[in-house]
């Protein structure tokens, strides 16, 4: 069976270091999706790829960035409005850490640097009860233990295409949250694994113990299952 073909929308590049190590945000997703080596093309948005054409893919994912949204380059806005008349076209998005933020802001929300800094490493998220009874999550308990990277978050929450809360922490209440039938949003990052947890936070000057967990893969094979495949 030829799996449907899915957009690695690339918001950016990691640090130089965790690229030489672990590849870019990109070569993330390639190994963590299934069969993602081959169904995968990524488009450098934040280099002024142009957009394509929603037409022949199975879904789309908006990468992590250095960038913030409070930066307002150009791109963001043609990213966004790009997603979401995607969603409203039938093209499942998972939009990830900056992705969440970028779609978060879009439909209504607000997105500032954390009060409390840095989310970094190996981190446990609670899902709602919206969240336990979201095929993203089927399968999954309802802690979960994934990997983070940001500071920015979402600190008013999204209200447009009846937005729900989804996975929450003491640290970022809104880590997930759902937007009509065809958009996801995650705050941390399911597909990376330990060894990119580890070298991020080397590149923090931290040397922290990382947790093995397959929740973020889980996910990802979630999304590719019960969003992209029924929707193709």
């Amino acid at each position: 069976m030829t799996l449907p073909r899915l957009l690695l929308l690339k918001a950016g590049s990691t640090h130089p270091d965790v690229v030489s190590a672990c590849g870019d945000y990109d070569e993330w997703f390639r190994r963590a999706l299934p069969g993602g080596q081959s169904r995968c093309e990524t488009v450098a948005v934040s280099e002024g790829a142009e957009l394509p054409s929603p037409e022949g893919y199975g879904g789309a994912i908006i990468t992590g960035s250095p960038s913030g949204v409070r930066d307002e380059a150009p791109w963001m806005e043609r990213l966004s409005v790009w997603a979401l008349g995607a969603a409203d076209g039938g093209l499942p998005i998972l939009a990830v850490c900056f992705g969440h933020q970028l779609l978060g802001e879009a439909l209504g929300g607000r997105v500032e640097a954390s009060p409390r800094g840095w989310e970094l490493g190996s981190v446990e998220v609670d899902l709602s009860p919206e969240g336990r009874d979201d095929p993203l999550f089927d399968g999954l308990p309802p802690r979960l233990v994934v990997g983070a990277t940001h500071r920015d978050e979402l600190v008013r929450p999204p209200s447009g295409l009846g937005a729900r809360r989804l996975a929450s922490n003491a640290h970022s209440p809104w880590q997930a949250f759902s937007a009509g039938p065809r958009i996801r949003a995650v705050q941390f990052h399911p597909e990376v694994d330990a060894a990119i947890a580890k070298r991020v936070l080397a590149v923090h000057g931290l040397d922290e113990p990382v947790r093995q967990s397959d929740h973020g893969r889980r996910i990802l094979a979630n999304w590719d299952r019960h969003f992209v495949r029924r929707c193709s």
